[in-house]
């Protein structure tokens, strides 16, 4: 059930609506009109079928050429433009995380296991310097404007996301958004990551989450991603050999 509710309407209205009636019509006009009527209600009920067929079709006829090829078309071809970039942007967030993994030396792990975790962020001293940073204050605090800024750039579209996907840049927007979000060496005065621990391991596990849902959305999308992008090389290429 929950498969067919996501079908899309242009979909459901074909396979439902539109195709078993026009079938109907087709054996009604040509088939059950020539079979003598048994009563006149059968006669009279024959009649109203039909009408509700023809209605049916006509109303299906109306909805692909004002809907599906007016609305549906230009949205799934505006669509096929933006995901590209939303797929880049998520697998930048997913690029960060794993940097950020890696400076924890803590790569290879588990994001669900907490107490792993807990370990790592205790054996390191906020005030060290990594990467460019002089200290993990610094480094926390860019990731989380780099992650922001990503964020904000793919729920712009939400209207071409799925709802699952949004929903998690949602709840990872959420987390990064609190002023108190890797902030706690300069709050508790800590002498280790700790105080961070749930804030990175939510964020691991919702960019977990985030990329299973990138790779199912760009599956759906990967021959028609393909296809644009052959359209695009064949133009580019054409133009600049005239050059």
């Amino acid at each position: 059930m929950k498969r067919f509710t996501s079908l899309p309407v242009h979909k459901i209205i074909f396979w439902i609506c539109f195709l078993p009636w026009l079938l109907f019509i087709f054996l009604y006009e040509l088939w059950f009109t020539k079979i003598p009527s048994h009563s006149d209600t059968l006669y009279k009920l024959g009649i109203i079928f039909s009408r509700i067929g023809y209605s049916i079709v006509s109303a299906s006829i109306f909805y692909f050429v004002s809907q599906y090829i007016g609305t549906f078309i230009p949205r799934e071809q505006k669509k096929i433009k933006i995901l590209p970039m939303i797929h880049r942007n998520a697998l930048s967030i997913d690029n960060e995380i794993r940097l950020l993994k890696i400076n924890l030396d803590y790569e290879n792990e588990d994001s669900k296991n907490i107490d792993n975790l807990r370990q790592a962020l205790n054996s390191i001293n906020p005030n060290s310097s990594i990467d460019r940073f002089e200290n993990w204050y610094q480094y926390l605090f860019n990731l989380k404007l780099q992650l922001l800024d990503l964020i904000r750039s793919m729920t712009f579209y939400n209207d071409y996301l799925s709802r699952d996907f949004f929903q998690e840049l949602i709840i990872i927007e959420q987390r990064l958004m609190s002023p108190i979000t890797f902030a706690g060496s300069v709050i508790l005065n800590v002498s280790n990551l700790s105080f961070a621990d749930i804030d990175l391991q939510e964020l691991m596990i919702h960019n977990d989450h985030l990329q299973l849902l990138r790779k199912e959305e760009f599956k759906k999308y990967e021959k028609a991603f393909e296809k644009d992008g052959n359209v695009y090389r064949k133009v580019f290429y054409k133009e600049s050999d005239k050059k």
